[in-house]
């Protein structure tokens, strides 16, 4: 038996390990919001559906072609007398007459076409219904990829911020720990008492439970986030949050407002560009359609058809015992107790269903954006305020830091200066992210 050679074996291990270290590196994905927009369209469970059912109303379309076309059927039998004796004498007249022999085996064959010439439009209602039922899904596939995109945002928004928020309270507390490593060293020479050395401790303790609440917040989110696109939750994954080229200068907030237009405007432009309410006109197309087709078997139907058939007793001369035929069937209904109205007022009831949904999405629509404007508006405020407050908390920070440091300030003045400074700094980042969120729902609601 050979021997390994030694160096091949550690060659192995190193090459395991290596492919181990790849594998690891390569489990903890980093996603943009591009890329965590793109695998939800391909993930999400609602989208999935959606699609699926663009092709199953897709195939209702042909079926609904298929009743322009002929119906083709063919037929084939076989069967043999197991009583080979049996019903060979006939009794007339009491004499009981013998008959020839029957052969036992019976074949039959044949094939037959026939089509509608006239059925009272109901091919015509028929395939409208399907064309709008498919029209509508897909419209409605629209709309749900657009409805996980503005959910993709809203989740990843929550998240960015709740990621600022906790690097901004490591970089409070760190700055803490250092100030406390500093009034330590001071109350060691005698220059401040122990006190101001424990309330220091106890803010950096409030800092840290702080800190851990909002990394618990950022957890929950990620978790949240990953579960919507449709990956495993428990996976290593950290989202890239930073957003280029945002501005909140008065000029970039005047060019967003004018690029929506006003509320009338809005309102316009939703009803042309939204796929769901572009999905309930197809519906009413649809119902309309039902309505139709409810009506056609008031109607005469005529059908053309004809075909071949074949009968032996052995299964040759086609030509002989074959036989050819077309006709024409013509039926007329002239009382069907009632079931043909009963159809026509239930498709006229779910066609009124139907148009008083439309009017009410309508009003969902106006809604929506006006709430979308209160929003945008209440956001724009928002950041004006939250910024001079972040400012005028900083500076107020900056003036207790140097008061405290000659001893003209309490430890108290600073801890509570620190904590609006904080308060505000968090409102201020939550007031940003607000504002660009109020920015992409106001454009999901008006269809953009």
């Amino acid at each position: 038996m050979k021997r390994i050679p030694v160096f091949l074996i550690i060659f192995s291990l190193l090459f395991l390990k290596n492919n181990y270290n790849a594998q690891s590196q390569k489990e903890a994905n980093t996603y943009t919001l591009s890329q965590i927009i793109e695998i939800a369209m391909s993930q999400n469970l609602d989208v999935l559906s959606s699609k699926a059912m663009i092709n199953a109303a897709n195939s209702s379309v042909k079926s609904a072609f298929g009743g322009y076309l002929p119906n083709v059927n063919y037929t084939m039998g076989y069967s043999r007398q197991l009583n080979a004796t049996g019903g060979q004498t006939v009794n007339v007249g009491g004499q009981i007459i013998p008959l020839g022999e029957t052969p036992p085996n019976s074949y039959n064959m044949g094939i037959s076409a026939g089509m509608y010439l006239f059925d009272g439009f109901n091919r015509e209602a028929n395939f409208t219904s399907a064309q709008s039922n498919f029209e509508k899904a897909k419209l409605t596939f629209e709309q749900t990829k657009n409805f996980i995109k503005i959910n993709v945002i809203r989740k990843y928004f929550d998240y960015a911020l709740k990621k600022q928020v906790v690097e901004f309270r490591k970089d409070n507390l760190d700055k803490g720990k250092k100030e406390l490593e500093s009034i330590k060293a001071k109350n060691e020479v005698g220059q401040i008492p122990i006190t101001i050395v424990y309330s220091k401790e106890a803010e950096i303790g409030s800092l840290e439970l702080e800190l851990a609440k909002s990394q618990n917040d950022l957890n929950l989110a990620r978790v949240s986030l990953l579960a919507f696109i449709g990956l495993e939750p428990t996976q290593d994954a950290e989202f890239i949050t930073e957003i280029e080229n945002f501005k909140t200068s008065e000029t970039e907030i005047e060019n967003f407002r004018k690029s929506i237009g006003n509320y009338q405007d809005a309102v316009k432009n939703a009803l042309k560009n939204r796929k769901d309410y572009q999905a309930s006109l197809k519906s009413l197309e649809y119902y309309n359609a039902q309505k139709r087709i409810a009506r056609s078997f008031y109607f005469p139907k005529l059908q053309f058809g004809g075909g071949w058939t074949w009968s032996n007793t052995a299964f040759e001369d086609f030509s002989n015992k074959g036989r050819s035929y077309i006709g024409l069937n013509l039926s007329v209904p002239i009382f069907d107790g009632f079931a043909t109205n009963t159809q026509i007022q239930f498709a006229e009831y779910n066609y009124k269903v139907q148009e008083y949904q439309k009017i009410n999405l309508e009003r969902t629509i106006a809604t929506e954006i006006e709430q979308a404007f209160l929003n945008l508006d209440a956001s724009e405020k928002q950041i004006k305020i939250a910024e001079k407050s972040a400012f005028a908390s900083e500076m107020n920070l900056k003036v207790l830091q140097e008061r405290f440091n000659v001893g003209t300030a309490s430890i108290m003045d600073l801890i509570t200066a620190n904590n609006l400074y904080i308060n505000s700094k968090i409102n201020y980042i939550s007031s940003l992210y607000s504002y660009l969120l109020s920015q992409r729902e106001i454009e999901y609601y008006i269809g953009n």
